[in-house]
């Protein structure tokens, strides 16, 4: 996902632990920034550990700091735009993927997290339309994924593609998660909220065997329970 192994600045392994423990993470990274306020990767991990709780907008906090204690890494914090997708801060989000990009030229990913920050600011024709071309990413179901989003593809062409090729076990479930992620997405963004809580709900069973995007998805069918939660509430 958008360079992960190479530019992430936090550790696989702090994605794959259970939700239960980021509070802790959070309260630690806090107690070492007493001693050492101008170390910058620790207010990175905190807005992570912070992102992995739903604090969105003090997850950005700590992002921004980063950034503005090493802005030469602003161009590769994909992960901050992420955020600012769920803080509903999409033009920020817009551009920060639109950084990536100069950076990471080849990510179906990128361009479909720019696409749903776009869509949020001037709805999906205005997306499509300035939908980032991709042709080089191979990972399965990728290639259908951007298809897809750009009007050329359908939902069954990526589900297709998640079998194809006699996958391994391993393989197969990757492709399964990233295939129900970003149809989850999609329908999202095409306003079929059903389709998209079910897509978003599969991707999110078994989330920890993939990693930050792996909690991504835990974030966002958290997230919307917690609305469809709010809603109801305020229908009493």
């Amino acid at each position: 996902m958008l360079l992960f192994s190479c530019t992430a600045m936090t550790a696989l392994g702090q994605a794959e632990k259970p939700a239960d423990t980021f509070a802790r993470e959070e309260a630690d990274y806090s107690a070492k920034l007493k001693s050492k306020p101008d170390n910058a990767n620790l207010y990175n991990q905190r807005g992570v550990a912070r992102f992995f709780q739903l604090k969105f907008d003090e997850s950005l906090a700590d992002f921004d700091k980063f950034i503005e204690m090493r802005p030469n890494r602003e161009p590769y914090h994909w992960q901050r735009g992420i955020v600012h997708y769920y803080a509903g801060k999409h033009k920020a989000g817009r551009r920060q993927f639109e950084l990536h990009q100069t950076v990471n030229t080849q990510d179906v990913e990128n361009a479909v997290w720019h696409y749903l920050c776009v869509s949020k600011i001037d709805g999906v024709k205005a997306a499509q339309k300035l939908f980032i071309k991709i042709t080089s990413d191979l990972r399965v179901p990728l290639k259908e994924t951007h298809a897809l989003f750009a009007g050329k593809g359908t939902e069954q062409q990526v589900l297709d593609a998640i079998k194809s090729g006699d996958p391994t076990p391993t393989a197969l479930a990757r492709n399964q998660f990233y295939g129900h992620l970003y149809l989850g997405l999609y329908f999202e963004a095409q306003g079929n909220a059903e389709k998209a809580a079910d897509y978003i709900t599969k991707a999110a069973k078994g989330h920890e065997a993939h990693g930050y995007m792996g909690q991504v998805a835990r974030v966002h069918h958290e997230w919307l329970q917690k609305k469809a939660k709010q809603k109801t509430e305020k229908a009493k």
